[in-house]
């Protein structure tokens, strides 16, 4: 009965991880995207604004995923955010990837989005878990 229970709990915590990822991934994105828009209203190239941008929204990422949805409370470390940008962009290429298989198979553009941010939510919240704040299971 005591394993079940503390399965039980280790679910619903990571439930609470996840949300509170999915809500780090969205405040992310919103920086994202808002730092392209105001620097091309700026007057800089689509192409040459995304990068402080997307840079600014991993840095933001990896800070908030650490305290507020891993809640580590070790030092953070380079090595640290060298994995977390790493994965980073190993999950950017896994969604691309697969937006790129479903829009070749006739996959209305925005439902290819969908699914494919879907998908690398819930594998990059456990890749980052694992392999970036190495936390105990």
């Amino acid at each position: 009965m005591v394993c079940g229970q503390l399965r039980f709990l280790e679910i619903v915590r990571l439930g609470g991880n996840f949300s509170r990822f999915l809500l780090v991934g969205g405040l992310g994105f919103f920086i994202d995207a808002g730092g392209t828009s105001l620097l091309i209203l700026l007057g800089v190239a689509a192409w040459a604004a995304r990068v402080p941008a997307i840079i600014l929204a991993i840095v933001f990422t990896w800070l908030a995923n650490r305290n507020f949805t891993y809640q580590i409370d070790r030092p953070k470390s380079v090595n640290e955010a060298a994995r977390y940008a790493i994965a980073a962009a190993l999950m950017a290429a896994l969604n691309y990837i697969v937006f790129l298989v479903l829009i070749t198979n006739q996959i209305w553009p925005l439902a290819a989005i969908t699914v494919s941010t879907g998908i690398q939510a819930a594998i990059s919240f456990h890749f980052y878990r694992i392999f970036v704040f190495k936390m105990a299971k």
